[in-house]
Formats: C-alpha cells, structure tokens, sequence
C-alpha cells in the first residue's frame, strides 16, 4: 500500500467521528421537541416562571440592602429595598438639617459679635460727646440668658440634648447602607422636598409591610403633626419594642408632658432591650426622683423588682450624690415595704461621702434605712465584738482585698463568747489591705483596749489607727503587735478627738505597717478580740 493511500489512525479516526458537545446539546434538544412539543413547551413555560420570580423576589431580596435602587427596579414596591431607600433619604435630611442648625449657629454668633461691637463702640461715642450715662449701656447690652428655675429644669435640658444626639443615624441605625456617605448633603432649602419623598417611602413600606416598625417611625419622623408624630411613634415600639428611636422620642415627649408613669414605661423597656444606651435612660429616671409625683411613678414601678431596679438604684449614687432626692427616694421605697437592700444603698452612701468630703449626711441616710429595732444598736462605734458578719457599708467592718492573707470572724474558743478577728499569713510578700470602719466618737478623750494571740512573723507588725476623717496626724495609735504565741495579752493606746469639724467622723482601722517592699514579708496568724473604746475622766484644772 503506498503512503498516499494509508488509512488514518485510529486517534484520528475518534476524533474526526466524535461530535461536538454543542451539537449534541442542539441535536438532543431537537430531537425532544419533536418527539415531545408540549412537554417541552410546558417545562419551558415553567422554566420562565422560575426565572420570573428570581427576579422579582430572590434577586431584590439580595440587592436591596446595598444596591436598593436595582432592586426597586426588578420589584417597584419590594419592602427591604424600600426601606433601604428610605434610610439613605434619612441620613441626607439628617445631613441638611444639620447644616441649616449650623448656618442657624453661625447668624447667631455674628448678630452677637456684632452687638457686643456696638456696646463696646456706645461709651466711647458717648464720652467724646459730652452726654455721659448708665442708660445707653444697659441698652446696648445683650439679654443674659435665663437660668434655669430649678435643678429639674437644667437636668431636663440636659437630657433633651442627649436624645437629640440619639437620633443621628450613626447612633440609631448602625446598619443603614453606606451609599449615602457618598451623597453630597443637600441645601436646606430642600427639606421640604425630601420630608415629603421619605412620607412617601414610608407609605409605600407600610402598604407593602404594615408590621414593619421602621416605617412607623419614619412617618412620625416626617410628620408636622405632633399627634399624628406621637401615634406613629407608638405604633412603631407596639411593633418592636427594640425601636429605639422611636421608644426614646415618647420617652422624652411624656417627660416634657409630666406623663411620668409613661417615661417608667418607656424607661423600662430601654432597659431591658437596649442595655448600651442604659446611662441616658437612667438620666431620666434620676430627674424623676427631683419631683413628688416623679417619685411616686418610680415607686410603684421598683417595688414590683423590675430587672434593672438594682441597676437605677446603684446608679444614683453617681448622678445625685449631692442632693436629698435619693434619700426621699429610698424613704418611699421603705415605706411601700420595700426598702433598698445594702447593694442598692452602698453606692450612694460613698459618693455622699465623696462629694461632701464628710460622712454626716451619708451616716443619718444609713440610719433612716434602718428598721427601728436595729437604730437601736448603733453605737459610735459599731461591731466592735465582732458579732455582725462585715459587710460593704462605711459605718461596719470592711473586709479589704489582700493578697497572700486572710481576713475572717470566727468563734471564740473554750467558753468564751462572741468571735474574733483572725488574719491569717502566707508565706511569702503579703500585701494586706485596711480593715476599716467609719465612726463618730465625740470630742475628747479614750482609751482604746483588746487582746490579741497568736504568733505573727514579720519585721513589721499590725497597728490600730483612729484618723479624723478630714484629715491630719492620727488622733491614737497603737504600738506595733505581732500576737502572743500562748495566751491572750492586753493591748491599749489612748485617742484625743479634737473639737473641730474636720474631727466630727473618724476611720478606725487595722493595717500591716510595712514602710517597703522588703517589710511585707510575714507569715503565721494573729487574732484580736474584746475590743473596746471607753472615755477617760476630764483631767484636773490645766489637764
């Protein structure tokens, strides 16, 4: 066989009969619509529907967060998209107003600069003519801004500042798209405009969604009408109680309309729901307490123990320290049976403290606090015994935080009654705070006695202080005690409280006294019991 006439190889001969994909694709097509015609025409049809809807629902659904006008495109009246749409016109009449309150801000400024010119221009024009006189400059001089009538009134100011700040867009709507950013603001002179473009977006949402919360605020956001504003805002938090902004404008509405029981309504479920926001809220729910019927709203919602009681009642401390709403407060709150437990009251009694850099007022709000049977156990100095468990209150034993020690009452052995205070010692530095109470020993004289055991090992032992709580040298000290290994030794110094009123409280503590790092090495125990504070006879003529 000559080479031009040798057949092809079998490669060759595969691929030359193999048909393409394409044209087997197109081929089985044809050969199913003409054996089958009407089913193919069936799943065609049903092919287009599923395309139809993909487009109109799954696909807006997709692109209505980040591209809402695409997708209002595929579906005119798709709610997302909408509400998408509505936010970004939000955030640029937010943006206008803004500029309009700036602009407002700026006239302001130059009418005052330019009064405050013509004030400081009057006396000169005057005296370079001869006709001097007090009347043309009180004239000339700018009205002093009224101050506010009370403490509630500026508070109240206060507070409306904070809501204002609530509303921007960054602050309530973290998840509002991005677009708008890119947006340049519009004048204010289109406000109108775009009140009327966002009533209509939220139209169109709450015919499309009426649940949808979002839309209900929006249309009190856009509404002139302050009813109709405050029966949207209420139909948006009846739909979401985490609308927040909406949940704060009724707040703030029934302040201004002295509606307190609907600000702990609306308080409460700020509360519950929006737990970053809890210093505003409780702002309001401070300013409450200023006034009788605020208080009583307060009342009637603390004593049914809301989530958030302990939350406002520890708050106070921080808010009010300085003034007696607190104490009307938790006198309502005893009254009604339910007085404020030593967690509530605790707070509020150091920042009283703090704040008036005296116990006196703190000290006569613990003792309203107390049931009557036990203001007949406070002594000047409480708990000296050791037969109450510390607590967190000043006028009590505190237990302080230590490192490589430990604080504790236990009983007494033998037959001896009572407890005693035992410190007991790790080996190793020892880092031991104060144990400490506040106390009000009158001005003169004392002398402070105990026992202590034990064995303590250090260069350094354990004193007993008693300091005026204002301030100055200690008014009696003790000696340093390390414990008596076998039995129980007596111990005592003498106190002088000065008749002064940086005197009129004092801080009677226990302390390691360790002067450097190297002294704070100890280990074994020390106890103390049979405290006692008693005063010494006045002196002969000249003592």
């Amino acid at each position: 066989m000559s080479e031009g006439s040798r057949p092809p190889s079998p490669r060759r001969r595969r691929s030359a009969r193999a048909p393409r994909p394409r044209r087997v694709w197109l081929r089985t097509l044809r050969l199913a619509v003409a054996v089958h015609p009407w089913r193919c025409a069936g799943i065609g049809a049903g092919v287009l529907v599923l395309l139809a809807l993909i487009a109109t629902t799954s696909l807006p659904m997709a692109l209505a967060e980040r591209h809402p006008s695409l997708a209002l495109a595929l579906h005119p009246d798709h709610p997302r998209a909408l509400l998408a749409l509505a936010q970004e016109e939000r955030a640029r009449l937010t943006a206008a107003m803004a500029q309009k309150e700036e602009e407002a801000v700026a006239r302001a400024e130059e009418a005052a600069s330019a009064a405050a010119a013509t004030a400081a221009a009057a006396p000169a024009e005057t005296a370079a003519s001869g006709d001097g006189g007090a009347g043309g400059d009180e004239a000339a001089a700018p009205p002093a801004p009224p101050a506010p009538a009370n403490d509630a009134d500026a508070l109240a100011r206060q507070e409306r500042e904070h809501a204002a700040s609530l509303t921007t867009p960054e602050a309530t709507e973290p998840d509002a798209p991005e677009a708008a950013d890119s947006v340049p603001p519009p004048a204010p002179e289109d406000l109108p405009a775009l009140r009327a473009a966002l009533s209509d977006l939220a139209a169109r949402i709450r015919a499309r969604a009426p649940l949808d919360a979002t839309a209900w605020r929006l249309k009190g956001d856009t509404s002139d009408d302050l009813a109709a504003a405050r029966q949207a805002m209420t139909e948006a938090v009846a739909r979401s109680r985490r609308e927040t902004v909406a949940a704060f404008w009724l707040m703030h509405q029934d302040y201004e309309r002295r509606d307190y029981a609907g600000v702990v309504r609306l308080a409460d479920v700020l509360l519950r729901t929006r737990p970053a926001l809890d210093e505003y809220t409780l702002s309001y729910l401070s300013s409450l307490s200023l006034t009788p019927e605020g208080r009583a709203a307060l009342v009637t919602a603390l004593i049914e123990n809301p989530s958030w009681r302990g939350l406002f009642l520890r708050s106070m401390g921080s808010k009010l320290a300085a003034s007696d709403a607190p104490l009307a407060l938790f006198q309502a709150l005893k009254d009604a049976g339910s007085p404020p437990s030593e967690a509530e009251l605790v707070p509020l009694l150091r920042a009283r403290i703090a704040a008036e850099k005296r116990a006196g007022g703190a000290y006569n709000i613990w003792l309203q606090m107390l049931p009557e049977d036990e203001v007949l156990k406070v002594r000047p100095v409480n708990n000296l015994d050791f037969a109450q468990d510390p607590s967190s209150l000043p006028f009590n034993w505190s237990l302080p935080r230590s490192v490589n020690a430990f604080i504790d009452f236990q009983r007494a052995s033998g037959d001896d009654a009572g407890r005693v205070l035992r410190i007991r010692f790790g080996v190793g530095r020892v880092r031991l705070g104060s144990l400490e109470q506040i106390t009000f020993l009158r001005p003169g004289s004392y002398r402070f006695s105990g026992e202590q055991k034990g064995l303590m090992s250090s260069k350094r032992g354990m004193v007993w202080q008693v300091l005026c709580a204002g301030g100055g040298p200690p008014a009696g000290q003790s000696s340093q005690l390390l414990g008596a290994p076998r039995s129980w030794r007596p111990f005592s110094f003498d106190i002088t409280i000065p008749n002064n009123s940086r005197c009129d409280s004092q801080r009677l503590r226990l302390i390691h006294d360790s002067r450097s790092t190297s002294e704070q090495f100890a280990s074994g125990e020390i106890q103390f019991q049979s405290l006692q504070i008693t005063p010494l006879e006045p002196a002969a003529s000249g003592g």
